[in-house]
């Protein structure tokens, strides 16, 4: 099943988390998936709850407005396809890409999630 490389990086990121909500919320934003290939992107939970990720850009930092983010939105399908083996027609974005401010820095992102993605990634 194409969703299987996924779903073993999401349950090695959720096997490490700690149980007490504060700290996992803190976990997922320094701890990416481990990825199975491709480069210049970083995933992350950024929405447990609802089961959403982020495609984060890590090889250049944006100004705001600056021009070519749309360049990098073009890259994330095939990250997402080499990294975890999904298919264009296994996730969707769920907002459109964004900057996101770390340590001054804008740093390019955006939220998907992963339909039919089962077991879900909740904590309960």
């Amino acid at each position: 099943m194409a969703l299987d490389r996924f779903k073993q990086a999401l349950a090695s990121l959720l096997d490490r988390a700690p149980s007490d909500p504060l700290e996992r919320d803190e976990f997922f934003e320094l701890n990416t998936l481990p990825t199975g290939g491709g480069c210049g992107f970083e995933v992350v939970i950024c929405d447990e709850e609802n089961e959403i990720f982020a495609a984060i850009y890590t090889d250049r930092l944006f100004e705001e407005g600056e021009p070519g983010q749309e360049a990098v939105e073009a890259l994330v399908p095939g990250f997402l396809e080499e990294a975890f083996g999904l298919s264009p027609e296994e996730w969707q974005a769920t907002e459109p890409f964004d900057l996101g401010w770390r340590s001054r820095e804008y740093l390019w992102f955006m939220e998907f999630s992963v339909p039919g993605l089962t077991p879900t990634c909740r904590f309960d």
